[in-house]
């Protein structure tokens, strides 16, 4: 079954009550059983609309995606970021499908974290982006990338959103670099601007370890 995810991306405002709410929030995806698969973390916008800090929460299902979102007892928490932050969040469903690598890259290490794309898509013409995809799928094969997210339901929580979710997983973020300057890849992106507008960032997977919001 395939899972859910929030998809957040947003500007804190408040740095200092943001702590507050980033400890209430990390204490309701404990009881809830959420986990982090991007929690801020370095990052490297590369097209479109930039906010300054980045999460990505899977969730067992997409239903839970927005079951919990409207949980009463999440409402604090909503309420906490709210005041501290700007934020825009989507719930997404994850990708279950046929994938382009034989295997998904290893679970990052604190020194050796993995690298992803986030990526918020409105494909403007539907057979031209047909072309995208299958162009894309010779440079993600050989760079081992890993979809959680692409396609798939969505339903904007809050803020703004678009109406096509993709995140893509790599090994690391060299990796996930690499792969969007490469040649094949960038013939693909050609396509891509040709039949979408999209906001596309990279960063690094979250391994326990934060420093606080600046």
């Amino acid at each position: 079954m395939a899972k859910g995810y929030w998809f957040l991306n947003l500007d804190v405002v408040n740095p200092v009550d943001y702590i507050t709410y980033r400890e209430a929030n990390l204490a309701y995806a404990r009881t809830h059983g959420f986990r982090f698969v991007i929690r801020g973390g370095d990052f490297e916008q590369m097209e479109g609309i930039k906010r300054h800090r980045n999460v990505l929460v899977e969730l067992p299902t997409y239903e839970d995606a927005l079951s919990l979102y409207s949980a009463p007892e999440y409402q604090n928490v909503r309420d906490l970021r709210r005041n501290t932050a700007i934020a825009d969040l989507a719930a997404v469903e994850g990708f279950d499908g046929a994938q382009l690598s034989a295997a998904p890259p290893p679970e990052g290490t604190p020194e050796h974290p993995r690298g992803y794309w986030m990526a918020k898509i409105d494909v403007t013409d539907p057979d031209r982006y047909k072309d995208y995809v299958a162009a894309a799928a010779e440079p993600f094969a050989e760079y081992g990338a890993w979809f959680l997210v692409r396609g798939g339901r969505n339903h904007l929580l809050e803020g703004r959103g678009r109406s096509r979710y993709v995140v893509t997983a790599f090994k690391d973020v060299a990796t996930a670099r690499a792969c969007y300057f490469s040649p094949g890849y960038q013939k693909a992106r050609a396509i891509r601007q040709e039949a979408s507008v999209a906001d596309l960032l990279i960063i690094s997977g979250y391994t326990g370890h934060e420093l606080p919001p600046a």
